[in-house]
């Protein structure tokens, strides 16, 4: 297990704190510092969640970065729908160019079912009952052939 700086271990338990997973958090740490070795057991040693001892400043940190994690939306992107069907989209694209259809086609049936245009195998449907109704009115208009037109004054 590397020794690793207070700045180091630092990234790694904010990384922790939000939710990253350790292959994910050694990835980002080796692009960071690539002089320093890390690997997820390293990650692991400083997981206050994982059972890891740590000192009160780290633990302290990952509780506000947990914290501010949670409350924040921004922290989670994807967790709007809007920006989870542009990622899709670009997802179909992406396969489209390739001539990857197969792939495409689930990606088309994730979006169609992310707005609601198909139902998800295995979600049962509401019935009709449940659904407010739409109120429409049908005006109907029939012209006679072979009548005179009225004739306004």
């Amino acid at each position: 297990m590397a020794k690793h700086t207070l700045p180091q271990r630092e990234f790694i338990v904010r990384r922790l704190a939000a939710f990253e997973p350790p292959r994910a958090i050694v990835a980002s740490f080796r692009a960071l510092f690539p002089d320093t070795a890390c690997d997820e057991n390293d990650v692991l040693a400083v997981n206050p969640e994982a059972g890891a001892t740590v000192s009160p400043e780290l633990f302290t940190l990952f509780r506000d970065e947990r914290e501010r994690v949670l409350v924040d939306p921004a922290s989670a992107p994807y967790a709007n729908k809007q920006a989870r069907l542009i990622a899709l989209s670009n997802h179909a694209k992406f396969y489209a160019g390739n001539n990857q259809f197969p792939e495409m086609r689930t990606v088309l049936r994730h979006i169609a079912e992310e707005t609601g245009d198909i139902v998800p195998a295995g979600r049962a449907v509401k019935p009709e009952a449940d659904k407010p109704r739409q109120i429409t009115e049908i005006i109907e208009t029939i012209v006679d052939p072979v009548a005179p037109a009225p004739v306004t004054t």
